[in-house]
Order: structure tokens, then C-alpha cells, then sequence
């Protein structure tokens, strides 16, 4: 899909924002905890697979992540090969947000997150670097149809970054080359903005088994050229198993795949697969852990790595 054709699927996506029919009942209980059930089924969170629902909430999030089976050439200088090193690179993360219902078809969303990654030893370190990057988003979602199992919901979200890069490896080749230690490369800042189209759907098989998808279509600023929009898209789909009303035990499980494109692009290529286990006791917040396996590429068109990561993420609904 090139770029005029994600530009006018999120034109289209707003226009089903602004003008779309109430699909929803008027009389439907649309607050936070009850929105979250269809079919008697009360759905869950998930880090990476958002939800269709408009209710108010607030969500907190701490994870972390490590690269397994990864393999570095640590070289010298002068390019001669040191050492080779597996597995040395960490990744932390927090994240929060809260939406606000607005009516009965309507929402809005701010939130918030940081993400380091580094070496864990000296080598890595300076061989790979590490960076630290913000990111802030916007979000609005429309609900256009709800059922008594089934809801879709349109929306629009909005990231702004900024990241620093640590490069000691660049830094000490520029020193070796002759070059200036006042223009040396050893932090580099980049900025960079999203705008995405989201659809989402919720059905509930019954009240113990549920899924849901998403298709979330856009476009992102290129990192290393600002003013280049480049395509950004995610497919993803989920399921999910609350023991809670069939068995009386507050345990739920989801288990879900996501895909991002292009694949083979840094920042738009992750993809992978989660496992998530859920305290479902209690109506006004789901509390849970979510663990999986990464797919991360870490250079356009070439190199990818593997990774499995962890996130505590708890879920307040008002």
C-alpha cells in the first residue's frame, strides 16, 4: 500500500468519525465497567492489542524486555574482530494513560511512555549504544455499532517522540579518524510524529470465551529525514478465556499475535506474540501480566532480532 492510498484510508477513517450513523443503542449501559462486557464476558487489557472501548479508565504499565539469541562481532578500531557476545541487550519500559468517555459514542485519550535500551556490558555497550526515547499520544475513538456480543469502534491516535542516541562506537572512530572531539557523534537527538487510522472489534462467543482484532493503518515521519511520511500499519488479533463465570476462579488468560508493516523497517516492523494472565475479581480494575516473544528489527531492510518481554499493566475503570 503506498502512501497516497494510507493517507486517504485515514481521511476515510475520520469522516466515519465526524459523520458516521449512531449505530449504538441510545439506551445501552455505556459505563466503563459495563461497556467492557458483551455477552456477559468482561474483556481484558493487553500491551500491544488495544480494545474497542470507550469507557473512562486509567492504565498504568512497567515491563522489560531482553534480546535472546543475537549474536555481535565486537571489533576493534582498526576493524580487527575481538570478541563475539550473545544475548547482551536490555530493554525497560513504563507507559500510562487515561481516556475520558464523552456521551455515548465518544472518547478521548492522553498518554505517555519511556523506553531505554542499552548493552548490558561494557562491549555491548559500546558497540550498540543505547537510547532513551519519550513518546506522547493523543487518541479518539468513535463507537459505531454495539450489540449484545459485539462492538466497533473507529479512532484516530496521534505520537510525538523524541529519542537520544548514545553511539561511543561512532564517538571513538571519529577520535581515531583525526576528527574534532568538539563535533564528535556521541549523542544524536531525533523527533519524530505518527498519525494513525485505528479499527477495532470486540465479539464474545459467550461469557467464558471472547476475541477481538485490530487494524490500525498510517503513516510515520522518517527518524533520519524530517518531512518524509512513510507507511505504518499493524494487524493484529487476539483471544481471551475468563474462568470466572463458568468455574468462580477470577483468572483470566489472553493470548494473541500482532504484525507490523512495512516488516522489514525499523519502528514499523514489530511484531510477535503475547500471553497474558489477569486477576478478573473485581469489576473496577483488571490487574495482570503479560509476557511474549518479539520480533524487533533494528535496521531498514536488514537486521532483526528476537526477544522475549514482561509488562505489569493494572486497569482502573470509572
Amino acid at each position: 500500500m503506498n502512501l497516497k492510498n494510507i493517507i486517504s484510508v485515514s481521511l476515510l477513517l475520520v469522516c466515519f468519525l465526524l459523520t458516521g450513523q449512531g449505530w449504538a443503542a441510545d439506551d445501552a449501559d455505556l459505563s466503563a465497567t459495563a461497556e467492557r462486557h458483551l455477552g456477559g464476558h468482561g474483556f481484558m487489557p493487553s500491551q500491544y492489542i488495544d480494545d474497542p472501548f470507550i469507557g473512562t479508565f486509567y492504565s498504568s504499565q512497567v515491563g522489560g524486555a531482553k534480546a535472546v539469541s543475537i549474536t555481535r562481532d565486537i571489533n576493534g578500531l582498526d576493524g580487527e574482530h575481538l570478541v563475539t557476545i550473545e544475548g547482551r541487550v536490555m530493554f525497560a519500559s513504563l507507559g500510562m494513560g487515561f481516556q475520558q468517555q464523552l456521551g455515548q459514542k465518544w472518547a478521548v485519550g492522553a498518554g505517555g511512555s519511556a523506553l531505554v535500551r542499552s548493552g548490558t556490558n561494557a562491549l555491548s555497550f559500546i558497540n550498540d549504544g543505547a537510547n532513551v526515547t519519550t513518546s506522547q499520544y493523543l487518541w479518539a475513538k468513535r463507537l459505531l455499532h454495539r450489540g449484545e456480543a459485539s462492538q466497533v469502534t473507529v479512532g484516530l491516535n496521534w505520537k510525538y517522540s523524541t529519542a537520544t542516541l548514545f553511539t561511543p562506537l561512532e564517538f571513538a572512530q571519529h577520535i581515531s579518524d583525526g576528527g574534532s572531539l568538539l563535533d564528535a557523534p556521541l549523542v544524536m537527538d531525533a523527533k519524530t510524529w505518527a498519525l494513525q487510522g485505528d479499527i477495532m472489534w470486540a465479539y464474545a462467543f459467550n461469557s467464558m470465551w471472547a476475541m477481538r482484532a485490530n487494524a490500525n493503518l498510517g503513516v510515520v515521519e522518517d527518524i533520519f529525514e524530517s518531512g518524509v511520511l512513510l507507511a505504518n500499519h499493524r494487524f493484529s488479533v487476539m483471544g481471551e478465556v475468563d474462568f470466572k463465570s463458568r468455574y468462580e476462579v477470577p483468572v483470566g488468560i489472553t493470548f494473541g499475535t500482532f504484525q507490523g508493516f512495512p516488516s522489514e523497517r525499523i519502528g514499523s516492523g514489530l511484531s510477535g506474540y503475547t500471553l497474558g494472565f489477569w486477576y478478573t475479581g473485581k469489576e473496577d480494575f483488571v490487574v495482570g501480566v503479560e509476557t511474549g516473544w518479539l520480533d524487533i528489527p533494528i535496521a531498514d531492510g536488514g537486521e532483526a532480532i528476537d526477544g522475549v518481554f514482561g509488562v505489569f499493566n493494572i486497569k482502573y475503570f470509572f
